[in-house]
């Protein structure tokens, strides 16, 4: 059975000690490379999650320096994208 077929968020929602967690099934993974605002590379990890409501989250880290900026549930990923306080990642580690 190929694993796109398999409903995570429906079973784990059956699970008693989840009954009152929020779960979000980390749907991408992508990286990307970017200059901050003070023009020196850097390297972003991006995680993507939708929950069974499909509202979107995007965590964006900067493993390097320990850096992360976390937007807020958006009911699309274009929004969520948008939400990420992208300047978090140019603080001075």
């Amino acid at each position: 059975m190929p694993t796109d077929d398999i409903d995570v968020l429906e079973i784990l929602e059956k699970i008693p000690q989840l009954l009152d967690a929020q779960i979000w099934r980390i749907a991408h993974r992508c990286r990307a490379y970017r200059a901050r605002a003070d023009g020196e590379d850097q390297t972003v990890e991006l995680e993507m999650s939708v929950d069974t409501a499909g509202r979107w989250i995007v965590v964006a880290r900067d493993e390097e320096r320990n850096l992360t900026a976390q937007g807020v549930a958006m009911p699309g990923l274009n929004g969520a994208i948008h939400m990420v306080p992208w300047y978090m990642l140019d603080d001075e580690a």
